[in-house]
């Protein structure tokens, strides 16, 4: 297989850069090169810990040069100057193209491309022209994406009539040499889009700036799905990142030079005591069936016959009953709780151990996911009721999770406290207590996981 990577430039695209990197990873580039603006929301710190992972490599722009596109074009130039022999073919992208080939791997596509040129033209072309496909927002509402968003490719799943004219722009895999520089997007202007083996998913509707330009972008001819065939892989990347980024944060933590480890405490009274229901709705429980990743409401008989049903379950602090989170009783092979479908799934939801908010209403109850205050689950049928399970001689082991991390009290000051001295971490359960603290959290963790989990509000 040929090494390819893909080239971007970003400035403050923290929300939406988890699922470029997570989808191009999933389809198989060998690496990611990515010039940082001098970013500011936590995306270099999001880009180092992917690096820790993959093979991801990072430079800065030349923060002298005032001229913003110079600036981040001559950051790519010297990203390709510097990488150039170290692979095949470079694709320059930005943050809202998706590349996605014919076939179902990069190799693959390669393949094809060499097979329909010959053997002999293949390997002497330097630049493989794919065209744009314009993505509409299908019946999506939307102002601007600038906040927390779900997978692109899950989200969008329309596109422009292929005579569009837009889709005549191009972005060209190019074989790297130290006097390459970025390939003019706009020299085939005069030759028709040809999507028979790859195109670019350019969400470009959902990143214009003006409502005129949405409008002209906003175009739902055709559906497509082929966009989704990476989420899994993707998702599972993503997730990655979002825990990792957990982990990092508890290491600075207990790395902090001058803080002493503080003692455990010995005020019984701090640590909280909690509340375990099943989700009814009748006689059916809200189970998730780890092979389909979906959820469902199953009776009694289908739990036990269906090895691959396990019930979720809502523990709750007993003080504070509108507080919970969301769990299955037996783990599933993923590293997150599928508990939205792709397309209304965040990054913060990435966890297997999920924030809730409860509320009372009348003789039913309403679940909200936090952050995003999206009701689950999606179309439930009401009402839904608790059923509240008995006291176990043992905790399972996301509540006794709970009983560690939770152990000085559920207060910033009382997460910090344990995880500094906390010899085990659990990125999911740390994550879903985050996501349940007040303001106050911003000093907990790094800017980052703040604005993924708080809205970036202080």
């Amino acid at each position: 297989m040929p090494r390819t990577a893909a080239l971007l430039c970003i400035h403050n695209e923290a929300q939406r850069l988890p699922w470029w990197m997570a989808h191009h990873l999933a389809l198989g580039f060998s690496a990611l090169l990515v010039c940082d603006d001098h970013s500011t929301d936590g995306s270099r710190e999001l880009l180092t810990q992917a690096a820790r992972h993959y093979d991801i490599r990072i430079i800065e722009t030349d923060a002298q040069d005032t001229d913003a596109l110079h600036r981040r074009e001559a950051g790519l130039n010297s990203l390709i100057q510097r990488e150039h022999e170290h692979f095949d073919w470079m694709l320059p992208l930005a943050i809202d193209e998706y590349f996605l080939p014919t076939q179902a791997t990069l190799s693959a596509f390669f393949a094809d491309i060499e097979q329909h040129m010959g053997a002999e033209a293949f390997l002497h072309t330097t630049s493989i022209p794919v065209n744009w496909c314009i993505m509409g927002l299908g019946k999506i509402d939307t102002q601007q994406w600038d906040g927390p968003t779900p997978h692109p490719r899950a989200l969008f799943t329309t596109h422009a009539a292929e005579d569009f004219p837009d889709h005549r722009i191009t972005r060209d895999f190019f074989r790297p040499t130290a006097q390459q520089t970025l390939p003019d997007p706009f020299a085939q202007l005069q030759t028709p889009p040809d999507w028979s083996q790859a195109r670019i998913l350019h969400d470009a509707a959902a990143n214009s700036r003006t409502p005129q330009a949405r409008r002209y972008f906003d175009r739902n001819d055709h559906r497509i799905s082929e966009g989704q065939r990476y989420l899994p892989q993707s998702m599972a990347i993503a997730a990655q990142f979002l825990q990792g980024l957990i982990l990092s944060a508890c290491y600075t933590l207990q790395n902090q030079d001058g803080l002493e480890t503080p003692a455990p405490s010995s005020h019984a009274h701090k640590q909280p005591s909690f509340k375990r229901s099943h989700i009814r709705h009748g006689d059916s429980t809200l189970a998730l069936h780890k092979g389909h990743r979906k959820l469902g409401f199953y009776d009694a008989e289908a739990l036990q016959r269906d090895e691959q049903l396990t019930p979720l379950r809502l523990l709750q602090l007993a003080n504070s009953p509108n507080i919970g989170w969301l769990y299955a009783e037996v783990p599933s092979s993923t590293s997150y709780l599928p508990i939205c479908a792709p397309h209304a799934l965040h990054v913060t939801n990435l966890l297997d151990c999920l924030p809730i908010h409860i509320t009372s209403q009348e003789e039913s109850i309403q679940l909200k996911l936090l952050p995003t205050g999206q009701i689950i689950p999606e179309n439930a049928p009401l009402p839904l009721t608790l059923h509240t399970l008995p006291d176990q001689a043992t905790p399972d082991t996301i509540e006794a999770s709970f009983h560690h991390f939770l152990a000085e009290g559920f207060t910033v000051d009382g997460v910090k406290s344990t995880i500094r001295r906390s010899r085990w971490l659990s990125p999911s359960v740390i994550g879903a207590i985050y996501a349940h603290l007040p303001e106050e959290a911003h000093g907990l963790f790094s800017p980052i996981l703040y604005q993924l989990f708080h809205g970036g509000k202080r």
